[in-house]
């Protein structure tokens, strides 16, 4: 009796924390899925029939992991390329420390020089990779990750790969959008957050 009492205790203790990962996993998927909602509807660029253009990787909670920040006990100032070929202010702040499908990956986090007097934007950070997806299933001028800077020190803190979105300029002209530095190189395929724009793939195919 005694026996069969541990194996029901077993059981039921497996069955609730399978089903609290079942939930994590629908809320999560939930929580991503509003979020790629609100970033349509509220892009600066893309518009009315546009958006259908936007193309995007499966949401897939393998790509966004833990995440760990190392501040620089000095900040790095340079001088960032742009896609218009002029170049922006910028500062390196530190790097986020992460491991996918058990690989270790660095990537720097900068901030631009013209946002730090901004009180709406002062306290943002940015991280903008390739990936070995780029120029094939994502843009080639790379994606970015937009972060506050509260959030990287947090101690659960998780860079989302499925929050990945494309910088402006390949929407339109016009835009001087900064080009990931060398160093944000990921030897990696990222299948998630935002593909190429359809519409610019259909243009440059041509």
């Amino acid at each position: 009796m005694k026996n069969k009492s541990i194996n029901k205790l077993f059981y039921l203790l497996l069955f609730t924390i399978c089903s609290l990962n079942t939930f994590a996993q629908k809320n999560y998927f939930s929580e991503t899925k509003n979020f790629r909602k609100n970033y349509i509807q509220t892009h600066d660029v893309v518009k009315g029939d546009s958006i259908k253009y936007l193309r995007f990787f499966p949401i897939n909670k393998k790509y966004a992991a833990k995440a760990n920040y190392e501040p620089l006990a000095e900040v790095v100032a340079f001088k960032i390329p742009t896609s218009s070929g002029k170049s922006k202010e910028a500062i390196k702040i530190g790097y986020l420390h992460f491991k996918i499908k058990g690989k270790d990956f660095r990537l720097s986090v900068y901030q631009l020089k013209a946002l730090l007097t901004s009180e709406k934007y002062h306290d943002f950070a940015f991280v903008p990779f390739t990936d070995l997806t780029s120029r094939l299933k994502s843009y080639g001028g790379g994606r970015y990750l937009d972060f506050k800077l509260p959030e990287l020190s947090h101690p659960d803190f998780t860079i989302d790969f499925n929050k990945a979105y494309n910088p402006s300029c390949i929407y339109a002209s016009g835009f001087n959008c900064p080009i990931p530095p060398r160093e944000n190189d990921l030897a990696i395929r990222i299948l998630a957050g935002e593909k190429i724009y359809s519409l610019y793939y259909t243009i440059h195919q041509e």
